[in-house]
């Protein structure tokens, strides 16, 4: 890990993405305050995250093929620069009167739209300006410094929140964004998959998506490994749904031990990502997930068969940890896999591929909770981990013989 403190390129990129990421971390935690505050309920809210999600899902192919198609630095500099300017505009605006309805839910929609090109064309960046030996430590310190990023935006958003407003915390986010596009001016940087796509006009946006299709198709490993992978961060966004519902009506308890629940898993998350890349040198990558998956069905389990504030904590530590474990190997082994001009397309595939099943498990989860009460949505989770479970040692067996 000495090695990745010690290249520049690193640090700037480091620090960028730490201002961008408390940016993103506090506009969502302070646009999600004010939608709830603006209207008394949780319905506009929960309309917005519903359009945010098939917006993404149309974008999706669309957005892969722009990463793969310009200058990924290029692009990470647009939507910084686009998130200050758009924060800065509202924020003046808040100074000025007050936020109506479509403002706020435009905001939202545009911090979900960086967020959603943001982790692809870092993935892209990372790959294409580091040495293939430096992928684990370097994606191992970005996720600690996400988790530390989420930690540090729900801190200062609620102090600033309720002290200042809206506005101040907008404005604070508009600087935030402006220092990260500042640290990425430094970086060495040529962008070296356009000779390899030989763009000119005949290379149109439907035939570089399809040149991704392809190649995911002739790798049924990839393909089978690509939707399990997903498997827990989906079941991480499901769970954010379930846990408020649980601790109040299961557990009987009060939002302080919700807000502690929040905190464990983030401390489970930070742990895994220190200790990730010093496990899978002594661990092949294939037995680490497989093991992490089996970690979250207990803890899943363990968390409505034990209804106890304690076990709660423990498991949501659990999750937190074997989440960003398998996020890393993931990330890791795409990076391994994919060639540089595709992995932005084949990204961002996996991505709508995800949205989807986010969005059709939401909808089940609506009828269900009603009918049979929050402990059946765990249960359906932890049968929906094993069998990508089963998906995860398959896919491992399948990738090693396409890559003899």
């Amino acid at each position: 890990m000495g090695e990745v403190i010690k290249n520049s390129n690193f640090r700037k990129l480091f620090l960028s993405n730490l201002f961008s990421g408390v940016g993103q971390g506090m506009t969502m935690i302070g646009i999600s305050w004010y939608m709830v505050e603006l209207t008394g309920t949780a319905r506009l809210l929960g309309s917005t995250m519903i359009i945010s999600a098939i917006l993404t899902l149309l974008i999706g192919p669309f957005a892969g093929t722009m990463i793969d198609r310009f200058s990924r630095k290029a692009i990470l500099q647009f939507e910084q620069l686009a998130g200050f300017t758009v924060l800065l505009i509202v924020s003046v605006w808040g100074w000025l009167g007050t936020y109506s309805e479509w403002i706020i839910v435009l905001i939202y929609l545009s911090s979900i739209f960086i967020f959603y090109m943001h982790e692809s064309a870092q993935s892209a960046f990372v790959q294409e300006i580091f040495e293939p030996k430096l992928y684990g430590s370097i994606n191992s310190f970005l996720e600690i410094e996400n988790q530390t990023a989420l930690v540090l935006s729900g801190a200062l958003a609620g102090i600033l929140l309720e002290k200042f407003g809206l506005h101040v915390v907008l404005i604070l986010n508009a600087l935030a964004y402006l220092l990260a596009f500042l640290n990425l001016l430094g970086i060495n940087y040529v962008f070296t998959s356009k000779e390899k796509l030989k763009l000119d006009t005949r290379n149109s946006w439907l035939s570089m998506f399809y040149e991704s299709w392809r190649f995911i198709k002739r790798r049924r490993g990839l393909m089978i490994f690509g939707v399990a992978a997903l498997i827990p961060f989906i079941a991480v966004m499901l769970v954010n749904l379930l846990n408020p519902i649980f601790v109040s009506h299961s557990l009987k308890a009060d939002v302080k031990i919700y807000s502690l629940g929040e905190v464990t898993y983030s401390i489970g998350a930070l742990f895994s990502g220190i200790c990730t890349t010093i496990i899978t040198r002594k661990l092949s990558s294939s037995s680490y997930m497989v093991a992490n998956y089996f970690m979250m069905i207990v803890a899943l389990i363990l968390t409505v068969t034990f209804p106890n504030a304690g076990i709660f904590l423990l498991c949501s530590a659990l999750i937190g940890w074997s989440n960003v474990s398998t996020r890393l190997i993931r990330q890791n082994m795409y990076m391994e896999l994919l060639p540089n001009h595709l992995i932005g397309r084949v990204l961002s595939f996996f991505k709508s591929i995800g949205t989807l099943l986010r969005l059709l498990l939401l909808a089940l989860f609506t009828i269900i909770i009603d009918l049979n009460g929050v402990a059946v949505g765990y249960f359906i989770l932890a049968g929906i981990l094993s069998l990508a479970t089963i998906g995860i040692f398959l896919s491992f067996r399948l990738l090693l013989k396409e890559k003899d």
